[in-house]
């Protein structure tokens, strides 16, 4: 009878935290050579070390959902290769949201500043 408490604990352990990760937003894409490509995508330039990126990170998975799929969504982390380049390429900003057209032109720019509310209209304006 022990036992089989033990297997039932560990069977309901499990099943809560495979609960708990599926319900977990997904991760950022840094494949930015898919600006352009007939979507609109916002493009979070992300750097980890820094608390007001991470904050809007946050804030970013939060609303995110209310955009996709006809929005896509990637980071350009300045710490990779990759994302310094697509950085430089277009004299981007650290801790920033740039909103590019479907055909990859830069149409809108946000600093971090603003709670949720502001960041929903700012993709909201910005990606119809």
């Amino acid at each position: 009878m022990r036992k089989y408490r033990r297997v039932m604990i560990i069977v309901v352990i499990v099943a809560v935290v495979a609960l708990l990760i599926s319900r977990m937003p997904s991760g950022f894409s840094s494949d930015l050579s898919r600006v352009g490509d007939d979507i609109v995508t916002v493009v979070l330039v992300h750097d980890h070390n820094f608390v007001a990126s991470i904050e809007l990170m946050d804030k970013l998975n939060r609303v995110r959902g209310e955009f996709e799929p006809e929005v896509k969504f990637l980071v350009a982390d300045p710490n990779h290769p990759d994302g310094r380049a697509f950085i430089q390429t277009h004299d981007l900003a650290i801790i920033r949201l740039y909103v590019f057209d479907a055909a990859g032109n830069l149409r809108a720019e946000r600093r971090h500043q603003g709670d949720i509310q502001s960041l929903r209209r700012f993709l909201k304006d910005n990606t119809q």
